[in-house]
């Protein structure tokens, strides 16, 4: 029996051949290709997970950022605000700092200006009374005692006082 035909015995052989070939490659090949599939998977899962987590931070971070941004341009306004209200105070309190200096002036020139006009009529009176009594002196052409020029300056004074 030289001729490799198939026999009962030979195909049992064959059989536990490939038996003892699948649980071999079960054993070496299957379990460990099946646990560095699982690891893998496991791998993957965890990476996803950490990306979502990533991007879970990455949102918080975006909303606090934004939320920053809010805060300083509020921040930003309130400050514009004040700088406007203190300068709007400052400017009024400038004006009026002018207004009182102006009306102090103002009362300063007038009461100057009072002064000089009373310097003024008094100089005028002295010199109405002089011109008065050469005038006197000249239409009487006598002697009037001290005593006549003085009442009479004095009721001329206080009849050109009620002209005014």
């Amino acid at each position: 029996m030289s001729t490799t035909s198939l026999t009962a015995g030979n195909m049992i052989a064959a059989i536990v051949q490939w038996f003892i070939l699948l649980v071999l490659l079960r054993v070496y090949v299957y379990k460990p290709l099946l646990a560095a599939m699982q690891r893998r998977k496991d791998n993957i899962a965890k990476q996803i997970q950490d990306a979502d987590s990533l991007r879970e931070q990455a949102q918080q971070l975006h909303d606090e950022q934004e939320s920053l941004v809010r805060s300083a341009r509020d921040d930003a306004k309130s400050i514009i605000a004040a700088a406007r209200r203190e300068g709007e105070e400052q400017a009024k309190k400038i004006i009026e700092a002018a207004q009182r200096e102006a009306s102090y002036r103002q009362k300063a020139a007038l009461d100057e200006i009072q002064h000089e006009r009373d310097m003024a009529l008094s100089e005028i009176r002295g010199q109405v009374a002089d011109l008065v009594l050469m005038a006197t002196g000249k239409l009487l052409e006598r002697n009037i005692s001290d005593e006549d020029q003085h009442r009479l300056v004095e009721e001329f004074l206080s009849q050109a006082g009620s002209v005014q």
